[in-house]
């Protein structure tokens, strides 16, 4: 299997064009609707596959870091910010006027589990902070590849939080700090992981012994290569999921033996009707499995996880995930990747 190495290649205005019609739909609730993670976050074992492969390093440079090295809150497409559209992206019951700022509805910092009403108290959280990767291999980035870092709304580096976490979040890598939720720590540190192996930073050796420790605590993984015939591949690439359409986002895989019986298939999707989306897996022998059918749900899909027993397929080969929105006259979506481990 091939990874894509260095910094991750963007499709930030397709998915902002696709993702910004699903959002605004109805006045505030009563009650805040159930909370929605960034896209992306990987399955436990693909973030220990990735713990397991990122680069061991000091930091270097610090010295030299400036946060205006980093554009942010860049255009994503639709006439937004990165940051106006995490908010639309991970609220709730959100309403925009014509310049895509939120005028009202409720967003909860996962961090320390409190909801607001007022989107002036809901900051957004690089989860790898701009200093951190800088002295873990971004000085040596050009501007647009710290832009692109900076304003990534396709991988879980994005977060809703709270002003509060967010100064005592600050700079730190999670041998130094973690979230006070404790429901969310196991979804941050996989978070990390995965932000710091798709971009190709370095973790030094405090910050990766305290990953793994994290992993064991709080995600019941433990260190070391995967086992024999275990291997994971991912698709970034998003898609919009038209009404009454399927669509179809292949992974190649190049690994030895048969799959596991403890295989895992990761989805993330932008829809606000969870019940609308029917999931499948075809492996590379053509055999079919429904992940998930289609229902009468209401929410937001976002990142869900299927554990499978695949032990009667061949591990190697190109295996597809095809979702399609049963309902036509509906709301578009978009598949923002998926990840399997097999």
């Amino acid at each position: 299997m091939h990874r894509t190495t260095g910094v991750a290649r963007q499709a930030i205005a397709v998915i902002a064009a696709a993702a910004l019609t699903t959002i605004g739909l109805l006045g505030l609730e009563t009650a805040p609707a159930e909370a929605v993670r960034p896209p992306a976050i990987p399955s436990a074992s693909t973030a220990q596959y990735e713990l397991d492969r990122l680069t061991v390093a000091a930091e270097s440079h610090n010295s030299s870091y400036d946060r205006d090295l980093f554009p942010h809150w860049s255009s994503v497409g639709g006439g937004c910010t990165a940051r106006q559209f995490v908010l639309q992206r991970d609220g709730s019951n959100v309403e925009t006027g014509s310049d895509c700022q939120p005028d009202s509805g409720s967003w909860q910092s996962d961090f320390d589990d409190t909801w607001t009403e007022d989107v002036s108290n809901a900051t957004i959280d690089h989860v790898v902070a701009l200093h951190e990767a800088w002295g873990s291999g971004a000085w040596a980035w050009s501007t647009s590849e710290r832009e692109a870092f900076a304003n990534d709304i396709e991988n879980p580096q994005l977060w809703i939080a709270s002003r509060s976490s967010n100064s005592s979040k600050g700079s730190y890598d999670p041998a130094e700090w973690m979230p006070s939720n404790s429901s969310v720590r196991c979804d941050y540190v996989k978070a990390w992981i995965h932000v710091k192996y798709t971009y190709d930073l370095t973790a030094d050796s405090a910050e990766h012994e305290a990953l793994q420790s994290h992993m064991t605590d709080y995600c019941g993984t433990s260190g070391g290569d995967p086992g024999e015939g275990e291997c994971t591949g991912s698709n970034g690439s998003s898609q919009t999921i038209a009404e009454g359409t399927t669509i179809s986002s292949t992974v190649d895989l190049d690994c030895d033996g048969s799959a596991s019986s403890s295989s895992s298939v990761t989805v993330n999707i932008s829809h606000p009707y969870y019940g609308d989306i029917r999931v499948a897996l075809t492996a590379p022998d053509g055999s079919y499995r429904v992940l998930q059918e289609s229902g009468s749900g209401s929410g937001n899909f976002g990142s869900r996880t299927y554990n499978l027993d695949l032990s009667s397929e061949s591990a190697s080969g190109t295996w597809t995930l095809k979702v399609t929105d049963t309902y036509d006259g509906g709301s578009t979506g978009t598949l923002n990747g998926w990840t399997i481990s097999v």
